[in-house]
């Protein structure tokens, strides 16, 4: 008695919300790929548009479409009588913009931010505390750190400062996706500092002097290798500023960047 036929394996066909790429996105993609894998480097344009449009064999709406995207994105620039769209390597800036209209639209609140930054900059000074090879971190963090006494009495000079270095010790850390969330967070976290300073009713001197000696301690910390005391030293930091912000701005203050 031979044995049953096994059935043949069932193959539906593709559901009818499946999208196929647009021909514009396609293009994008190719040339997306080679300026992201250095094909294309950075300050060098594009072929001319006769030339793209015989090597990708599509109308001029979309190569000019799929160039758009890519604007848009921040990967090349666009002149009007220019011979090509010049290079770019992908721009933090975007995306941080983007990200901050996101939270923005969800409403996020103040509390919320700092409730991130508590975890996300704390874990960063234990990183570099921790770190063998920290003497030349530490460097760094001075170098920046020597700014702010010059900037005492300019309040809104010194909020830029203090926000370069906030982003400098989650940087110096040396985890790329820390850096990358701490990046996309530094144009809300500057406008707070900003705001901060700018609400402080005559208080902007007493900030910015005690805004400096907790810099300079939490470099004293990380050079000793204190971990646990630089940790928990920069998370106190980081509950004050909240206080004082939201004191200034309101705990239930949605981020904005409109204004």
């Amino acid at each position: 008695m031979s044995s049953p036929v096994p059935a043949a394996p069932r193959f539906d066909a593709p559901s009818s919300s499946m999208r196929v790429p647009k021909m514009a996105e396609l293009v994008a993609n190719d040339l997306r790929r080679k300026i992201i894998r250095g094909q294309l480097p950075p300050g060098d344009t594009l072929p001319n548009e006769p030339t793209l449009l015989a090597v990708y064999h599509v109308s001029r709406p979309t190569l000019r479409e799929a160039l758009r995207l890519l604007e848009s994105e921040g990967l090349i620039s666009v002149k009007r009588g220019a011979q090509g769209a010049r290079v770019h390597l992908p721009d933090i800036s975007v995306a941080a913009r983007h990200t901050a209209l996101q939270l923005q639209v969800q409403g996020t609140t103040m509390e919320d931010l700092f409730a991130a930054r508590r975890v996300l900059e704390p874990g960063a000074v234990r990183a570099l505390a921790e770190c063998p090879s920290r003497a030349a971190l530490v460097k760094r963090l001075r170098e920046q750190q020597e700014i702010e006494p010059t900037l005492l009495d300019q309040p809104d000079a010194y909020a830029s400062a203090a926000t370069q270095f906030h982003e400098l010790l989650v940087e110096l850390a040396g985890n790329k996706t820390l850096t990358l969330f701490s990046q996309m967070l530094r144009e809300i976290v500057d406008r707070h500092h900003h705001d901060t300073f700018a609400r402080a009713s005559g208080l902007e001197r007493e900030y910015t002097e005690e805004a400096t000696e907790h810099h300079r301690h939490v470099i004293e910390l990380i050079e000793a290798g204190e971990a646990d005391e630089a940790e928990r030293f920069w998370r106190m930091h980081i509950e004050g500023g909240a206080e004082r912000a939201l004191r200034h701005l309101g705990p239930k203050t949605i981020v904005d960047l409109l204004d």
